[in-house]
């Protein structure tokens, strides 16, 4: 695998996305779940005393926590509402857990609404509270990782139209890549809790 180095600086590549014949793919049981599963799993934290509302698919598939190799990683979608304007931001966020010293990735590579290839840097990219070395493993260390970043709206629905899942690659100067895919019915499911949000919110002004 060729590695590159990647400079913090947001930085958009308008290449096109080659076909990946090694990519991940979705759990079986991921792959057979629908839109509306995710809608109804998810989870809507709408605070009065809060500025913004979340809605996030966290609960609607949990990957088995089996190592393959040396990590282990699951995903989810998060939408955050602004209760004022109504403006939504989408993020994905990823948790990898791994053997090893400490990882650092801090740009993410995807394919954009459009199909061309993004590069772009990670918002968010914080170590988990892990002691070393710990009863999981013995020998090397067992770390955790979230990372995040954020997609927008017309790239969700472009996921959400897939035949299959949309993958994404979390780059690196110092260690491997690290690729995962998300599952199309997940975006769907998201978009359709948000719209969900959008019309009870609405009902409720009008009272």
């Amino acid at each position: 695998m060729r590695r590159h180095i990647y400079a913090l600086a947001l930085v958009t590549a308008c290449l096109a996305a080659p076909a990946v014949a090694n990519g991940p793919t979705l759990p079986t049981k991921l792959a057979k779940m629908e839109a509306a599963d995710f809608r109804k799993a998810a989870i809507v934290e709408d605070d009065n005393l809060e500025f913004h509302a979340m809605i996030s698919t966290r609960e609607g598939f949990r990957k088995s926590q089996k190592m393959t190799g040396t990590s282990w990683g699951d995903n989810h979608l998060v939408a955050r509402i602004d209760k004022r304007s109504g403006a939504t931001e989408y993020e994905v966020h990823q948790f990898v857990r791994y053997l090893g010293s400490r990882r650092t990735y801090g740009a993410v590579q995807f394919e954009g609404a459009d199909g061309n290839l993004v590069a772009r840097k990670v918002d968010q990219a914080n170590h988990g509270d892990d002691i070393c070395p710990n009863s999981d493993f013995n020998g090397d260390c067992s770390l955790t990782k979230n990372i995040v970043f954020k997609v927008d709206e017309n790239l969700l629905k472009s996921i959400a139209g897939r035949s299959g899942g949309w993958d994404y690659k979390f780059k690196s100067d110092k260690v491997e890549d690290l690729r995962a895919t998300l599952s199309p019915a997940e975006a769907e499911g998201l978009l359709m809790a948000v719209a969900d949000y959008r019309a009870r919110t609405s009902r409720q002004a009008s009272r």
